[in-house]
C-alpha cells in the first residue's frame, strides 16, 4: 500500500506509475490522478505532450495489434519529427484553436508493418484519417472486419457475390448485415445469407 499525496488515499502499489528514480520505484502521486493532473493542465496541447502522446498511442496501439514495438525510443521519435516539419505542424494546430483534424499525427505507411522511421510520415490528424478511410474502401488496411472480405450466399451455399470488405458491402447492397454475419441467420431484406471469406 501507498499513499498519494495528491487524492491522500491509500492505494495498492500497482496504481501508481513507476519511475525508477523513486525509493520504491513508484511516483507519489496513483495514475488516477496523473492523469487527472495532465489533463487539466493542458499538457497533451504542449509540444511535449503531444509528442508523448504520439509515442505512447504507438506503444499501446503496437500491443493491441500484436506487433513489435516501436523500433526508436521517445527521444528518437521527438527528434525525427522536428526535422520533418514537426514545429510547423503544431503551429499551424495552435493558431487553429486546436482543430482536432490539423493536429500533428504519425501515419504508417504500411498497415501491415509495425512502426519504423522507414514506414511512418508525418501527417494530420485528418490525413492520417483519410488515409485509413482509403485503406478501407480498398480493402488494404488492417482495420479489422472492416477490411475482411465477406461472402453473399444463397441458403444452399451458392456464392452470390463477393465483397472486399463489410462496409463496401453494407454500401453496395444498401443495409446491415451485421446479425446475419454474427447469427448465420438470413438477411430479412432479401432472405440471402453472409459470411467473412476464410
Amino acid at each position: 500500500m501507498k499513499k498519494c499525496f495528491k487524492c491522500g488515499e491509500n492505494k495498492e502499489l500497482e496504481l501508481f506509475y513507476k519511475h525508477k528514480q523513486m525509493v520504491n520505484g513508484h511516483l507519489n502521486k496513483c495514475i488516477e490522478c496523473t492523469k487527472k493532473d495532465v489533463k487539466d493542465s493542458n499538457y497533451d496541447r504542449t509540444e511535449k505532450g503531444v509528442v508523448r502522446v504520439i509515442y505512447k498511442t504507438q506503444v499501446r496501439n503496437s500491443k493491441a495489434r500484436k506487433m513489435e514495438l516501436p523500433s526508436y525510443t521517445k527521444q528518437e521519435l521527438k527528434e525525427w519529427l522536428y526535422k520533418n516539419n514537426f514545429k510547423s505542424l503544431y503551429d499551424n494546430w495552435v493558431s487553429s484553436d486546436f482543430d482536432k483534424y490539423k493536429k500533428p499525427s504519425v501515419d504508417r505507411l504500411d498497415d501491415f508493418k509495425s512502426y519504423s522511421f522507414e514506414n511512418i510520415r508525418l501527417v494530420t490528424w485528418d490525413e492520417n484519417r483519410a488515409h485509413q478511410n482509403q485503406d478501407i474502401l480498398n480493402a488494404t488496411g488492417t482495420s479489422g472486419r472492416r477490411c475482411k472480405a465477406v461472402i453473399q450466399h444463397d441458403r444452399y451455399g451458392n456464392v452470390l457475390a463477393e465483397y472486399h470488405s463489410y462496409s463496401f458491402a453494407k454500401r453496395t447492397v444498401g443495409y446491415s448485415f451485421e446479425k446475419c454475419l454474427k447469427n448465420g441467420t438470413p438477411s430479412r431484406k432479401d432472405g440471402t445469407y453472409w459470411r467473412y471469406k476464410k
